[in-house]
């Protein structure tokens, strides 16, 4: 995401805003930010200085939305971590809150484990319906189970991970779905054991302490790069669809990148080809296993768009 400095004047106003604050006149603080915004979509401290204001405004979901679209950029100073934290915490957002502390060198652990137990004290009835909701969100429709799996994040993460062990062995939920719950799991650093009913409709038993952030699988990366470096100049709109085409295969295959693509080279080849309507050959036992992958990954993606 490119980041846009502001230019001197409307710096002046964004120092107006800050003032704004610390005058407790939140709604000034709201109307001045969104105005910087209009041209300024992307700008970390702009964004951050009016999600401050929302939560005094009483308006916690939108503050809340806008810490968990710019959590990577927002992160990068650990001060503005800390308050993160402490908002999202207010808003009873518990995986998110773990997210942010796993990212940064201080620990927050303690007053997670704090904010948790207060809100079992207090909303015990309402918590483990939240449970039994994300356990059981293999009966909702691929757009609920997305809305599902983000609702989820405002879980402790005792009940998170108990109802996320049900997700992840259930063989008909939607196989995208699992690996965003154990994305999320690998986020927050959970020490654990899990069964996962993947993709080939087989159980694993998986230790999550293993498994690492999809960017660090050296079989994919490899994959992105051969395509970056035949496209990026040459033709910028087919790499951008061959893109998106492998984040929706990493979606089906993670954590089992290097089962699937045991030859980076002809996974691209066999990607463009199917992308594009052709065909190729395969002339080994490797390349027929890698055809097989591709076939059971499209089958999956088609039965997907028919839920």
């Amino acid at each position: 995401m490119k980041i846009v400095q502001l230019t001197k004047n409307d710096w002046v106003i964004f120092m107006s805003a800050e003032e704004d604050y610390a005058d407790k006149h939140f709604d000034q603080v709201v109307n001045k930010t969104e105005h910087l915004l209009e041209h300024y979509p992307n700008q970390v401290d702009v964004n951050f200085l009016k999600a401050k204001a929302l939560m005094k405004l009483k308006r916690a979901a939108e503050a809340q939305q806008i810490l968990i679209e710019f959590r990577d950029e927002m992160s990068q100073n650990s001060k503005r971590v800390a308050q993160m934290i402490q908002m999202s915490l207010e808003n009873s957002c518990f995986m998110f809150a773990r997210e942010l502390n796993s990212m940064i060198s201080s620990d927050y652990e303690a007053k997670i484990l704090a904010a948790e137990n207060q809100y079992r004290t207090v909303n015990s009835a309402n918590l483990i319906e939240q449970a039994k909701q994300f356990a059981h969100i293999g009966s909702l429709g691929v757009y609920n189970q997305v809305k599902g799996v983000e609702d989820a994040r405002k879980l402790p993460l005792s009940e998170y991970l108990l109802a996320a062990k049900t997700v992840l062995s259930d063989p008909f939920l939607w196989q995208v779905t699992k690996t965003q719950v154990l994305l999320e799991l690998v986020a927050v650093q959970v020490s654990d054991q899990v069964t996962l009913n993947w993709l080939d409709k087989q159980n694993y038993h998986i230790q999550l302490t293993r498994l690492k952030p999809v960017n660090q699988y050296a079989s994919l990366t490899t994959v992105f790069q051969i395509i970056e470096a035949r496209y990026t100049a040459s033709d910028p709109i087919k790499l951008q669809l061959l893109e998106g085409e492998l984040v929706t295969q990493s979606n089906y295959i993670y954590p089992f990148f290097d089962k699937v693509i045991s030859d980076p080279q002809y996974w691209v080849k066999a990607t463009i080809a199917q992308s594009f309507g052709d065909t190729i050959a395969a002339n080994t036992e490797s390349e027929r296993a890698m055809l097989k992958w591709l076939a059971t990954i499209h089958q999956a993606e088609g039965q997907m768009n028919m839920m």
